[in-house]
């Protein structure tokens, strides 16, 4: 969480829509307005592990009850892959909607064209997995949607550690080898502006 929370920008307010348990607030300064929005009201009540937040809402991210560019930031961290392909877009396309003018978005999601392990991301391993996507088809989703400066940061080379020998290799060096080989890439992390 906290490499990802290293691409938000200090703009307020900032929308985690599908926050799930809130752990990325944690992460967050205090001087962002954080609101967090997820279909499950047990993440937003018994099960939320963030920290003091602006809001808590229960309801659908298909629907985002924001008017319009409201937000400065928008994240959508490991949910487009929640979604089967046909609200794929429309998941986008809100998120769009209530992001600013020169606003940021950041998306992240499993690789499905990881070099090894992508059956990993993919039912049985995770059923509530419906669609994962490939680094081209996010990038082509986003600029479908009118995101411009789509820009892709690596995250990691691993799932989980094959062995100890691989603990030892520090986390910078890894999210380097992930952003120069895609391939091996295992968790993109998106960031794109609204014009």
């Amino acid at each position: 969480m906290a490499n990802t929370a290293r691409l938000i920008p200090n703009q307020t307010p900032l929308l985690d829509a599908g926050c799930g348990s809130g752990l990325i607030s944690n992460f967050i300064p205090d001087s962002v307005s954080y609101v967090g929005i997820d279909f499950n009201p047990n993440y937003l009540s018994r099960d939320w592990k963030g920290g003091r937040v602006d809001g808590r809402l229960g309801g659908s991210i298909l629907r985002l009850p924001f008017r319009n560019a409201c937000f400065q930031t928008v994240l959508l961290l490991h949910v487009i892959e929640h979604f089967p392909e046909p609200l794929q877009i429309p998941l986008l396309q809100d998120a769009y909607r209530v992001l600013a003018s020169g606003g940021t978005f950041i998306i992240s999601t499993p690789n499905l064209g990881t070099w090894r392990n992508a059956d990993k991301f993919l039912p049985p391993n995770n059923p509530k997995h419906f669609r994962c996507l490939r680094i081209s088809e996010v990038k082509s989703l986003l600029e479908k949607v009118g995101f411009k400066d789509i820009r892709r940061h690596g995250y990691d080379i691993f799932i989980e550690y094959p062995n100890r020998t691989a603990r030892l290799i520090p986390h910078s060096l890894r999210r380097t080898v992930a952003q120069v080989f895609p391939s091996l890439e295992k968790h993109p992390v998106f960031t794109a502006t609204r014009e």
